[in-house]
């Protein structure tokens, strides 16, 4: 706490509304005004309730509950909200005059917001009560089956470097050359990522279960079709764009039902669950290097994982259950699957400056996360080190992923999640210019694969959540979807870009391909620089006004003396270099 006895001038963008005992707190974003405070549209009830964490009459509970949604909000409850709407616009009149039964707060705009997105999630609409998750139960056999799904889905994608390591040295097709086969690769990712907004579109449509259907036909399909391939346009259509559409109509109607069943334990939830990512790298990887060699074919290699990945998929469907089941719009009628697409496909979130950050932030970082995870293989055995070396090597950094992407969550939590994703960008983008590049034996790249599995996945685990602390509720399914879509076709030439920077040095052919992906990670590290200023600034003016300051009224420089203040504001808010710089660099929980 510091004694605040210099004169403090706030941006005029954060304003106040004070009335009697009760403050709604609002902070927005103009035109012409370089706030960066636009992301999030909050209201406070009473500053005392956010110190606390309880309100004047000791619903202990509710404050905890609320700050579990709003920090791991998630597909699932945006998704509920859009589908809660239409209820609330009808309802809100009643409530406003009786108040909610479970004594959440009035549903007028001086509501607690937090308690209004609690509402808009988890309010059963046949009884009009708040209907919060178990946190266990049934839930965690959910778990096992989104587990199983991210096993099945990214996790047996993770081992495409054993793929593409067999392909560029035995040449399988006649003809085919380096890029060709790095092809293959981007394709699958483009496809798993770009569409996971039309899947969620899907969902809303024919339902979580029919949706996942679908993709595990796709994944049957792709992986049988791809054994009998004997041209490349077939290995395209199949290893690539059909095990990519099968991977996003899989994993996003799965990860969707998690939010029905947790809410307090949602971190730890989501954790397990990205561990299948993980595990299924290091039983494919090693399996399916074991079978090329074998056989020296890819046929029997992905007959197997046709069989294996279609029969875990149809385990996790049928025991995969869906708490609160959304209603379908069904395909009968054009017009609520268009209102739907315009939902996720809301083309103003591409306005916020935030959104178009995190979209570029997870292009780089998921883009290195490929480069690396699919030139490691290849690598090794460039290096002189054998096959079964490039297969170990992709399942260690794949096992160590099981436990990082664990522990991710886990660190955001206790260290905020902005930090701890800025620190996790640093130390990629350090492993991969300081070890891999000159890492060359066996050993060494253990090492690196060690330090590097437990952080690369730091895009795919953060992105989420990143969306949560910095959009405002009602505009994360569309920026969610931006964010995915929009670097897709980035990832189309991933790999591609990857085998054209490598040369015919005798010491280390991979070393410009090292080269892009540390600076891929270096690039990341910038941005996330940049929305951790914003974050920054945003808790401040949030601080500024629980603790008095009327923000929006001052037009003049106002004078604050002998009041005990949590932060310097005078020294930290403004628009000047020197207070960008402090809040960029200013040691805060974000």
């Amino acid at each position: 706490m510091h004694e605040s006895q210099s004169v403090i001038s706030l941006p005029p963008s954060c304003q106040s509304r004070v009335s009697g005992t009760e403050s709604s707190v609002l902070w927005k974003e103009y035109d012409g005004e370089n706030t960066g405070i636009a992301q999030k549209t909050h209201t406070a009830n009473g500053t005392d309730q956010y110190r606390s964490g309880k309100d004047d009459d000791g619903k202990e509970g509710g404050i905890e509950l609320d700050r579990a949604l709003t920090s791991y909000f998630d597909v699932g409850d945006a998704m509920r909200i859009q589908s809660n709407e239409d209820s609330w616009e009808h309802s809100r009149p009643q409530d406003i005059e009786s108040g909610t039964k479970e004594g959440v707060g009035e549903y007028g705009e001086n509501q607690n917001e937090a308690n209004g997105v609690l509402r808009k999630v988890f309010t059963n609409q046949s009884t009009g009560e708040i209907d919060l998750p178990p946190d266990g139960g049934y839930g965690w056999i959910v778990t096992l089956c989104v587990f199983l799904v991210m096993f099945s889905t990214w996790g047996c994608n993770s081992g495409f470097g054993i793929f593409l390591a067999f392909y560029l040295k035995s040449g399988a097709f006649a003809g085919a050359n380096r890029f060709d086969y790095a092809t293959i690769a981007g394709i699958t990712v483009a496809c798993g990522q770009g569409f996971a907004p039309f899947v969620v579109v899907c969902y809303r449509v024919i339902g979580c279960k029919p949706t996942m259907l679908i993709g595990t036909v796709f994944m049957f399909a792709g992986f049988l079709m791809a054994s009998f391939a004997k041209s490349l346009w077939e290995l395209y259509l199949t290893q690539g764009l059909l095990i990519g559409l099968s991977i996003s109509f899989s994993y996003v109607p799965a990860t969707v039902v998690i939010p029905g069943w947790f809410l307090k334990r949602r971190a730890y939830v989501i954790g397990i669950s990205y561990m299948g990512t993980g595990c299924g790298g290091v039983t494919y990887g090693l399996a399916v290097n074991k079978m090329i060699n074998d056989s020296h074919s890819t046929r029997w290699a992905l007959r197997v994982l046709c069989i294996s990945t279609t029969c875990s998929m149809l385990v996790a469907i049928t025991l995969l259950k869906q708490r609160n089941p959304l209603p379908i719009t069904g395909i009968r009628r054009w017009g609520p699957i268009w209102e739907q697409f315009k939902i996720v496909f809301n083309i103003n979130v591409a306005k916020n400056p935030t959104t178009l950050i995190l979209a570029v932030w997870f292009g780089f970082s998921l883009f290195g996360y490929n480069l690396m995870m699919y030139t490691l293989s290849s690598y090794a055995q460039a290096r002189g080190l054998s096959a079964h070396d490039g297969s170990s090597l992709t399942a260690i950094a794949n096992g160590a992923q099981a436990v990082g992407r664990t522990s991710m969550g886990l660190l955001g939590d206790r260290f905020g999640r902005t930090n701890t994703t800025t620190v996790l960008c640093v130390l990629l983008a350090v492993f991969l210019f300081a070890f891999w590049i000159p890492s060359h034996t066996f050993v060494q790249l253990i090492f690196f694969c060690l330090c590097m599995g437990s952080c690369v996945g730091v895009g795919q685990v953060m992105s989420t959540v990143l969306i949560a602390d910095l959009v405002d509720p009602e505009a994360f399914l569309p920026s969610w979807a931006f964010v995915n879509a929009g670097p897709a076709p980035y990832y189309l030439c991933c790999e591609i870009i990857a085998q054209a920077l490598v040369t015919n040095s005798r010491s280390n052919p991979y070393l410009h391909t090292q080269c892009y992906g540390g600076a891929c990670f270096a690039i990341s590290v910038i941005l996330i620089l940049i929305l951790r200023e914003r974050a920054v600034r945003l808790r401040l003016c949030q601080h500024a006004e629980q603790e008095g300051f009327e923000l929006g009224a001052l037009k003049d420089t106002g004078v604050y003396s002998d009041i005990s203040c949590t932060h310097n504001y005078g020294l930290l808010l403004g628009n000047s270099p020197a207070k960008y710089l402090k809040r960029l660099t200013y040691p805060m929980k974000v």
